[in-house]
């Protein structure tokens, strides 16, 4: 005896019954490609968000924490509220002698509105003092020459790096600033390199970057600096890293314990995880209102086939006297069942993949962190054939029914 998958007659029932009833087939199959299309373009929507995102954070210390001072809400040993703090160089010599867990630690010192002038042209920008290790966490692409070395730190020299929209407006088309001097506010600095706003750099592209130590000294800053950023190890629990890190300078600043006002803050990786731990939701989500959409159009189709079943009694009567097995009635009505499905769900992922290559064509990456929103192969092929299986279980149902009507009475069926 053939092979039900390769039996001419089979295949041409399956096509008959089909055929019979078009719109109620229709209408089914409809549920199960509607149940695969949520699927397959909710998890691909939500990877494509991911992806976005892990591009933003792919050359970031995403394991970071910001800290600056503030006034104090709470007096404390003779102190008054409303104290002003200043977080100072001994303060970050002193974080990084006591912190084990610190793999980078970059001060900032930031002054705005300095006005920039190059041959006749001049504007106003804002002018930050940085340590080499701020563009290593948080990198900027540099398009022309370098960013600042520690050698610029060491000497204090008066160089600087400029974003490319500051090139676009002082220079003139097509001029390599590079080597150049231009004027900061009352003092001469080389350009040594210009910047593109890299997707997770901090400021614009109209921000200038001096040595830090340059920094201090022009701007007589007395070692006070703005707010540093602390990357820490890669196993170190950055939200208890953040308490330990405030305390400490909470202590040195004589500030009471209480006080969560007098020390500010912005925890990048508890944020970053929180993030992460929402995209991961998201895809779970769309896996789950996925399957249960094609669980109800499995459903469905199980309850296709009793109707079926139930219409085509005489027939099977018929085939049951002529010496059909049940085995036989069986495997019939589990071949239309998957190839109901099979269709069904294939529709499905060929609606959702051409509505993923749509939203890939038209979302542009740099303003919407959306890149390759796709479902790859192995989760499609298992979601199909997880699908196919519960469509095998739920045609047992009716297959049953029908082995189950004995013959003659099959034939007295009106």
């Amino acid at each position: 005896m053939k092979p039900i998958l390769f039996d001419r007659d089979a295949w041409s029932e399956v096509y008959s019954a089909i055929r019979k009833n078009k719109m109620r087939t229709m209408l089914t199959m409809i549920g199960v490609a509607w149940g695969m299309f949520l699927f397959v373009a909710l998890l691909g929507s939500s990877r494509g968000i991911q992806n976005g995102f892990d591009k933003i954070f792919a050359n970031a210390a995403t394991n970071s924490l910001f800290v600056w001072m503030q006034q104090t809400a709470i007096p404390f040993e003779g102190y008054q509220r409303g104290r002003m703090l200043e977080l100072k160089m001994e303060d970050i010599e002193a974080i990084k002698a006591n912190f084990p867990q610190i793999q980078k630690i970059a001060p900032r010192g930031q002054e705005g509105g300095a006005t920039v002038k190059y041959g006749t042209k001049y504007s106003t920008y804002s002018v930050s003092g940085d340590y080499p290790e701020q563009n290593e966490m948080f990198k900027k692409p540099i398009v022309q020459g370098r960013f600042i070395n520690p050698d610029d730190i060491t000497y204090g020299k008066k160089v600087c790096v400029i974003g490319m929209d500051i090139r676009d407006e002082l220079f003139p088309e097509d001029t390599n600033p590079v080597g150049k001097m231009i004027q900061i506010g009352s003092g001469m600095y080389t350009v040594v390199g210009v910047y593109q706003q890299g997707s997770m750099g901090f400021g614009r592209n109209n921000e200038i970057h001096i040595p830090f130590t340059t920094f201090q000294r022009v701007y007589n800053r007395q070692d006070v600096v703005n707010y540093v950023i602390i990357n820490a190890k890669d196993n170190v629990d950055i939200v208890a890293f953040e308490k330990q890190i405030k305390d400490f300078l909470k202590e040195r600043k004589t500030v009471h314990p209480d006080d969560t006002q007098a020390i500010g803050g912005f925890n990048l990786g508890e944020n970053l995880n929180k993030m992460f731990s929402f995209m991961s939701g998201l895809q779970l989500l769309a896996i789950v209102v996925g399957a249960l959409t094609l669980f109800s159009g499995v459903i469905a189709i199980a309850s296709i086939l009793l109707i079926t079943v139930s219409e085509r009694t005489k027939e099977f009567g018929i085939r049951r006297a002529l010496g059909a097995v049940p085995g036989q009635i069986r495997s019939q009505i589990l071949l239309e069942a998957i190839v109901l499905t099979l269709i069904a769900g294939l529709s499905g992922i060929v609606g959702a993949s051409f509505l993923l290559f749509l939203i890939n064509s038209s979302v542009n990456s740099d303003i919407f962190p959306f890149i390759n929103a796709s479902v790859d192969v192995t989760t499609l092929g298992v979601a199909l054939l997880i699908m196919i299986v519960m469509a095998m279980l739920a045609g047992l149902i009716p297959a049953q029914r029908a082995i189950s009507i004995k013959p003659i009475d099959a034939l007295r069926d009106e």
